[in-house]
């Protein structure tokens, strides 16, 4: 019996890596993995900072808007729980790796 090849299957385009907000700069073809989670990183640090700057504008008075400060700890607290699923998942795809090579 013979197999035919998957000839007919066109090929996949690269994902493009994610850019922080505020940022337009095209990324390198290629860039890989490490890129795209740096990019994460940095966004994830963006939007902890402006939570930050949110509660201490609301704590010393110079905000008044209870519903701008919510928002953004909540977008902080989205960010973080992606990073978080991100590393549980990678975590779990290399206990499967090591498994494999057992």
């Amino acid at each position: 019996m013979a197999i035919d090849g998957l000839t007919s299957l066109s090929r996949l385009q690269p994902l493009a890596p994610l850019a922080p907000h505020g940022t337009s700069e095209a990324q390198p073809a290629g860039s890989g993995f490490a890129t795209i989670l740096n990019g994460l990183l940095d966004n994830n640090r963006q939007t902890n900072a402006a939570a930050d700057a949110a509660v201490t504008a609301l704590a010393t008075g110079e905000s008044q808007d209870l519903h701008t400060v919510s928002l953004a700890v909540a977008q902080a607290d989205l960010s973080f729980r992606m990073i978080l699923e991100l590393r549980n998942r990678i975590a779990d795809a290399l206990q499967e790796v090591t498994r494999m090579q057992v």
